[in-house]
């Protein structure tokens, strides 16, 4: 019996010191030195040129594609004008815009931002567009001329073709001054400017040729175009200057991937963009002239 005895308490011992050595011998977590802190995303906003919900559903394509094809995180932040993107580009709460042909040179001349590409919209074959002077179908106004003492929209005050080259068309029309309207607004966006028309609130409005790409809206058939500009550069994707040389390469090859592949095709039909083109500051020349009509006008460029 003590025999039994003695063998089961030199057992336990063997059992514990195993136990003993397999706890030594566990690897314990040691922490790395590799940083799990994730990278700040950067802030790509776009100028209000429709609703927030049709931007977002678009941008937000664009945002994640750009992410998946540089590694850098992108993040959309929609703003209601086009001075707020101004100012986010130059306090630096945004990073990357889509901004119009006027509003990039205001922005170029007070965050110095880095024009890298701009937009070819679809059934265009060169990255330009056209402002529109649009009336409903029942008005009876068939030209400029009969706008004479009616309402007007126009879209915004850093808008390109929404106001800068309306009112260049107006003084090659010999028209002096706004007081040629009884009244005019500014909606915020081409949409509403749009709406404003189609639903009676204005005689006529200046939108983007854009709008008429979607050929399939039913108001469309309600609404006429009186005149239309000469073809104008569409705005850029422009970027902070502050950011790193190397990012902004990465970031200008995905935008001109876009078109290359059937990935992207969503992205396209969404933004009614067939593919990006790179662009320049002097691209943008032609619209500091224009510029000169405001001053002549009497009106503020701001």
């Amino acid at each position: 019996m003590k025999k039994i005895c003695f063998l089961l308490l030199i057992l336990i011992i063997l059992l514990s010191s195993c136990r003993r050595e397999t706890v030594i011998n566990t690897p314990v977590p040691v922490p790395t030195s590799v940083s799990t802190a994730k990278e700040k995303p950067l802030v790509l906003s776009c100028i209000p040129i429709e609703s927030e919900l049709k931007l977002i559903e678009g941008w937000q394509l664009l945002a994640d594609y750009i992410t998946a094809q540089t590694g850098i995180p992108v993040e959309i932040d929609t703003k209601k004008s086009y001075e707020d993107i101004i100012n986010g580009l130059k306090n630096g709460e945004v990073d990357m815009a889509y901004l119009g042909a006027l509003s990039y040179i205001k922005a170029h001349d007070v965050a110095g931002v880095i024009p890298v590409v701009q937009p070819n919209f679809i059934t265009e074959k060169e990255p330009t567009y056209r402002s529109c002077i649009i009336v409903r179908k029942d008005s009876g106004i068939k030209r400029f001329a009969d706008l004479k003492g009616k309402k007007f929209a126009f879209t915004d005050k850093d808008s390109t073709s929404g106001y800068l080259i309306p009112v260049s068309m107006m003084a090659d029309s010999g028209i002096k001054n706004l007081k040629f309207f009884s009244s005019y607004l500014f909606t915020g966006d081409h949409e509403a400017a749009f709406l404003a028309v189609y639903n009676g609130y204005v005689d006529g409005g200046a939108v983007y040729s854009r709008l008429f790409l979607d050929n399939k809206d039913p108001r469309l058939k309600d609404i006429i175009i009186i005149k239309k500009s000469e073809p104008i550069p569409t705005g850029p994707i422009v970027i902070r200057k502050e950011i790193p040389s190397e990012k902004i390469e990465l970031i200008k090859k995905a935008y001109l991937s876009v078109g290359d592949n059937k990935e992207t095709e969503e992205i396209r039909k969404l933004i009614k963009t067939s593919h990006y083109c790179e662009t320049s500051d002097k691209d943008y020349d032609v619209i500091r002239k224009a510029t000169e009509v405001f001053r002549k006008m009497g009106l503020d460029k701001k």
